[in-house]
């Protein structure tokens, strides 16, 4: 029995001996927490608390941990997505990500929390979605959702059956359409023409993008992998954070996206099609029939919207990281065309 349950809303509880003795103890048998001291808060949607821990004597368990978690009352929402991916599928998965020491829900609250270790302290660097990303970084990132993909294609991973849905459709239900226009003309798509700017098109298109999932085969996505979702390690590998919206949908929705928000509009012309080459290259090479390159294309074409309706139904992130983002898909989305593309 945890004291104050497997996933604290308070995060003074969760800093606490009390609390974090007993999570410890699952995996390391023995430890006894005698304090920690907080060196790091980050607040978004959701509070990240990167802390120091204090032990009564030597302790395997790790010195450094980071614990996310809903803790702000008006921030406060029931997501259990990213606190299932860490406690069902990351230990499964060939994919780099922070090694996880609990992650739960409380089932009464719904506020779900996961306790990882601190890669800052262990020298990796989290990226910053305004600084600038070059193709060859991006190589490797595909590397990482090609390993994803392939590990969960077309339900490869029996753990998954059951397990985090497609979300295209539910999230179109947030906002009204004249919610989502006031959105999309408050000029965080600066420059874009009227007609790709337009609400009603935007929400239609999620819904064929989901409909491309009757004819496609699927995988486990991140789904939302822009610059600011990766770190790197001292060694310069990268790895992949924030599953807040990880679903079963089709590959392209995440190549499509993390190559327009982390690429600049002239670098994203011309690489993309060489990269999605790349990508498909890695995901035969780890035993998936892949689709015919044209085809291929045009599903990375149709599937650009999809990050185009996520950054422009957001709030509550920084004004310049908004802009920025949305910005890049709604033009790569323009280029392609891709809401013609999609009928709608």
């Amino acid at each position: 029995m945890i004291p104050g349950g497997p996933a604290p809303s308070d995060e003074m509880a969760v800093l606490s001996p009390a609390w974090l003795t007993p999570v410890l103890g699952q995996n390391y048998p023995g430890t006894v927490v005698t304090g920690t001291v907080v060196v790091d808060r980050l607040e978004t949607v959701a509070t990240k608390l990167r802390f120091r821990v204090d032990y009564a004597q030597r302790a395997e368990a790790p010195q450094a941990l980071c614990a996310k978690g809903y803790f702000n009352p008006e921030r406060r929402r029931a997501t259990r997505a990213e606190a299932d991916f860490y406690r069902l599928v990351a230990p499964h998965l060939p994919v780099r990500t922070p090694p996880c020491v609990h992650a739960a829900v409380d089932d009464e609250t719904g506020h779900a929390l996961v306790l990882m270790h601190d890669l800052v302290a262990g020298g990796a660097q989290f990226l910053d979605p305004l600084v600038g990303y070059s193709a060859e970084a991006a190589t490797a990132t595909l590397d990482q959702l090609a390993a994803l993909h392939a590990a969960t294609w077309e339900g490869k991973m029996t753990v998954l059956h059951g397990q985090f849905p497609t979300r295209l459709v539910s999230l179109t239900r947030h906002l009204t359409v004249e919610q989502v226009q006031s959105q999309v003309d408050d000029g965080r798509a600066e420059g874009v023409s009227a007609p790709v700017r337009r609400a009603d098109r935007l929400i239609a298109a999620m819904t064929a993008i989901d409909r491309l999932s009757a004819s496609s085969p699927t995988c486990l996505v991140h789904g939302d992998l822009h610059t600011g979702n990766i770190y790197q390690m001292p060694d310069g590998a990268p790895g992949l954070i924030d599953w807040q919206v990880v679903q079963h949908g089709v590959w392209a929705l995440d190549v499509a996206y993390h190559l327009a928000t982390v690429l600049d509009s002239d670098e994203l012309a011309r690489h993309e099609r060489g990269l999605l080459d790349h990508y498909l290259d890695r995901l035969a090479a780890r035993g998936v029939t892949v689709p015919d390159p044209d085809q291929a294309w045009q599903l990375y074409r149709a599937c650009l919207p999809y990050g185009y309706f996520l950054w422009s139904i957001t709030r509550a992130v920084e004004r310049p990281i908004v802009e920025h983002l949305t910005g890049r898909l709604a033009r790569a989305v323009e280029r392609h065309r891709s809401l013609d593309l999609l009928g709608v």
